[in-house]
C-alpha cells in the first residue's frame, strides 16, 4: 500500500529486495571504470530498474554526460 493506503504504488517498489538490487548495482557502478563494458550494461540495468535517465544516475556518480559519452549503436 502507498502512503494513502491504496496499494500497489511507489512503496511496493521499496521491497527489501528492490532496495538490495538497488543498492548492489550502485555499488557496481561505483566499482567500475566508466570506461569497461560492464559499466554500461549495469547503468543500463540500474536506469530500467529505477526508472531514471541516464543524464540522472550519471549525476548520482558524480559525473556528467560529456565524461561519459553514451556508446555509439552498431548501426
Amino acid at each position: 500500500m502507498d502512503a494513502c493506503g491504496r496499494p500497489g504504488s511507489a512503496v511496493t517498489r521499496l521491497s527489501p529486495d528492490f532496495l538490495r538490487r538497488r543498492n548492489a548495482l550502485w555499488a557496481e557502478l561505483r566499482a567500475t571504470p566508466p570506461e569497461q563494458p560492464e559499466f554500461e550494461a549495469t547503468l543500463g540495468q540500474l536506469m530500467a530498474l529505477v526508472g531514471w535517465s541516464r543524464a540522472q544516475v550519471l549525476a548520482g556518480l558524480g559525473l556528467g554526460e560529456a565524461e561519459v559519452p553514451a556508446p555509439h549503436s552498431g548501426s
